[in-house]
């Protein structure tokens, strides 16, 4: 069997890549916890609290300094008919991740005040700020963004800028397969296949040519380019499954032979998904998937509806609940097939009745290393997808944080009883072993390195192992007074954690 190189990297528990055998270890996910304030509220005279909103699609960047920087959606809801709405993409950045300052930039007026932080104006939605390493300086920033024009209906663009501020428009990006891309659009360089991805919407249904009967629902596309203007290798990585559509009972159910309407339903979609690696550039793909809940009938209501070239048109409809997003986590080790984690519980979940995350949570793009936690930002809305408010929130919405472990996604668990975790074979550089874990007070972990056929290594068995106990995100795994493994270095092995009573997430090997 070919061993896995894992050099010195850190490797995580997030699927079963690492275990070829185990007892009575269970791989469990770890949300964040969120803080019930946001960072960022409505708030500035310009941003006219009671009329305007954030928009779910927001970006955050933590730059070498540690700064971490917010781009956010602000919105004004159109109530005039007259085709006034606004989304602008404004900017706030802190020290802490927690006090957030919106600078005066000095670009774009905004109500009667012409110190704002407005970073690009218009009538934007979907906003993707990343870093491309390939780019020149003037346009290592990037974005794309829906761009919503009456004289040329809904486009797709590309902005570039030196700093994250001053934005020019760079291309128009078109796709050679329909579908839509009306939600958050990620691109970023993957150096492990030497091309740019792009995750966005792929929506199932006839009008978007893409459907033979009366499907309608939303999944997630990968595409890859060379220049960010060809496109090609799509292939849909995320959509409601026969698990997600047996969750609930719904009418009318999907006929692929039937007429577009009544719309076939499915309990539960996915709005788009942020993508990213963890935790450097060669490392997993992480997902957390905006998942779109809707299983039972409510009132019919007018709404307004556009198709790929931004035709609008109001229609009633048959509007389901309960009409709310939360968000899934789905870990990758090719950036296609997705392992959905814990047991497809919520990674991040609205909040309680009454706060501002009450009815829509959506994942920002980038978690911040705050020391040794990762940080995650979050939009969150007291209104649903159909518009409704929660009575008690008084429509509020903002950006929150919640905070995670580092390296915590999802850990290998060992019960008060005890349990065991083999690895397949590896090969590592390095002279030393380090864990992510924690035993609370009497739980332990020992390591035994094994040869390839599973033999205990002298000096390195269960019996030579110290008692590991502590919470520690970088913990030195010894043998009796030695910690030195670099006499197994680059031969072939398997690692055993003869575990209780704890929580192990990662494992490292190092150079001292």
């Amino acid at each position: 069997m070919q061993p896995i190189d894992v050099g010195s990297s850190k490797q995580l528990f997030v699927d079963d890549k690492f275990v070829a055998s185990s007892r009575d270890v269970d791989l469990v996910m770890n949300p964040p916890y969120p803080s019930p304030d946001p960072v960022l509220i409505p708030e500035p005279p310009w941003e006219d609290p009671p009329r305007m909103s954030f928009g779910i699609y927001n970006s955050v960047l933590q730059e070498e300094d540690g700064r971490v920087r917010i781009w956010y959606s602000i919105r004004s809801e159109d109530k005039s008919g007259e085709g006034l709405e606004k989304n602008h993409l404004a900017y706030a950045e802190s020290t802490d991740g927690i006090h957030f300052e919106r600078p005066d930039l000095g670009l774009v007026e905004g109500g009667d005040s012409s110190a704002t932080n407005i970073t690009m104006p218009g009538k934007l939605g979907g906003c993707s700020i990343w870093i491309d390493p390939n780019a020149p300086p003037q346009e290592r920033y990037k974005t794309q963004c829906k761009v919503y024009d009456p004289d040329v209906a809904m486009q797709l663009h590309m902005h570039g800028s030196p700093d994250g501020i001053n934005w020019t428009f760079l291309r128009r990006i078109q796709l050679p397969w329909r579908g839509g891309w009306d939600t958050q659009s990620i691109i970023f360089w993957d150096p492990a296949i030497g091309r740019y991805l792009l995750y966005t919407r792929h929506w199932y249904a006839k009008r978007h040519t893409t459907a033979e009967g009366n499907e309608n629902y939303r999944a997630v596309r990968r595409l890859e380019s060379d220049d960010l203007d060809n496109w090609d290798n799509q292939r849909i990585v995320m959509w409601p499954d026969d698990v997600d559509r047996a969750t609930y009972d719904v009418e009318p159910p999907l006929d692929p032979r039937g007429p577009e309407k009544p719309y076939g339903k499915v309990p539960v979609d996915y709005y788009g998904a942020p993508v990213f690696k963890y935790p450097d550039e060669r490392g997993i793909y992480i997902m957390l998937a905006g998942a779109n809940w809707d299983f039972y009938p409510r009132e019919r209501m007018v709404t307004r509806a556009r198709d790929d070239m931004e035709v609008a048109r109001e229609e009633t409809e048959e509007v389901y609940g309960p009409s709310r997003f939360d968000v899934r986590l789905s870990v990758s080790r090719d950036g296609i097939h997705f392992h959905r984690c814990g047991g497809r519980h919520p990674f991040l979940s609205p909040g309680p009745e009454g706060s501002f995350s009450s009815r829509m949570v959506w994942a920002t793009l980038h978690p911040a290393r705050m020391g040794n936690e990762l940080w995650f930002y979050f939009s969150g809305t007291s209104r649903d997808h159909n518009g409704t408010l929660d009575p008690a929130a008084n429509g509020q919405s903002g950006i929150g944080r919640a905070a995670m472990r580092l390296d915590g996604f999802v850990s290998a668990d060992a019960g008060y009883g005890g349990g065991e975790l083999i690895t397949p074979i590896i090969r590592f550089e390095g002279n030393r072993l380090e864990l992510n874990l924690d035993t609370g007070g009497g739980g332990s972990v020992r390591m035994e390195i094994q040869d390839a056929y599973g033999t205990p290594i002298s000096g390195f068995t269960e019996q030579d192992a110290t008692f590991i106990c502590g919470n520690s995100v970088r913990m030195p795994v010894t043998w009796g007074e030695s910690l030195d493994v670099g006499s197994l270095s680059a031969k072939p092995i398997r690692l055993r954690f003869v575990m209780r009573d704890c929580k192990l997430y990662a494992f490292q090997f190092r150079t001292a």
